[in-house]
């Protein structure tokens, strides 16, 4: 059967609309499932983008051809939004989403800088923009460092979100819908999957996406099981380091 083993299950793939991710153990086999994929597209009309087909892999390369075309390895690649690698590119990550902030920003500038009441401003900001950076809201205010206003004073000034409680709020949120979820869900398998296979290098463990729910929640390493609305989560939100 192909696909990677994850528990005792298959994983073969992800889907989001036409964006679609395969999973394989092999080159081999991962040329067969593009081939299949590729058949079965054009049966119902569509084509695979061969252009934008990549392929990564933490082995040795070896060559994939489809339809008579090779498939092109890359170290990363950007879906739905956010970078996918073997690496940990978080720095690149948080880098690559405050550019797009500022090019989302600097896009609306004749409302940003304008004479619009900052309750507009607030709400592009909030809508439109990826609120990453103080700096933008010194330049909607029209404020410069050399004033030495605190960021605090600003934030109560532009009410908008602050987007490190912002974040710990969806991951929180995005806990408890795991949490709901039937165990059989793909979401809550890999969320609770702990490798069996493999090693880890030397040094402390990277920390992982549900460290800091156990930690808060005080409830080991069962945090799925928090019952919803009990008092674990009812507590006050955690800090805005969470992400």
């Amino acid at each position: 059967m192909k696909g990677i083993d994850i528990g005792t299950k298959k994983l073969t793939n992800l889907r989001f609309a036409d964006d679609i991710v395969l999973f394989a153990n092999t080159s081999t086999e991962l040329a067969t499932m593009l081939e299949q994929l590729s058949e079965a597209s054009l049966e119902v009309g569509l084509m695979m983008n061969r252009s934008k087909t990549k392929v990564m892999t933490n082995a040795a390369e070896h060559d994939i051809v489809v339809s008579g075309q090779r498939m092109e390895y890359v170290d990363e690649y950007i879906y739905l939004g956010q970078i996918v690698s073997f690496e940990n590119r978080q720095d690149k990550e948080i880098g690559r989403r405050i550019e797009n902030a500022w090019k989302s920003f600097w896009s609306m500038k004749a409302y940003m800088k304008g004479d619009l009441p900052i309750s507009l401003k607030r709400k592009l900001v909030d809508t439109c923009i990826l609120p990453v950076l103080t700096a933008m809201e010194r330049s909607v205010l029209g404020i410069k460092r050399m004033h030495k206003v605190r960021n605090t004073t600003i934030r109560s000034r532009t009410g908008i979100a602050d987007v490190g409680e912002k974040t710990a709020r969806l991951k929180w949120e995005w806990a408890g819908h795991i949490c709901r979820m039937h165990p059989d869900r793909w979401a809550q398998i890999v969320t609770r999957w702990i490798p069996a296979d493999g090693y880890r290098r030397r040094g402390r463990p990277r920390k992982r996406w549900c460290d800091d729910l156990v930690s808060f929640a005080k409830v080991g390493s069962r945090w799925p099981c928090i019952e919803i609305g009990g008092r674990a989560w009812g507590r006050p939100l955690p800090s805005s380091g969470m992400i």
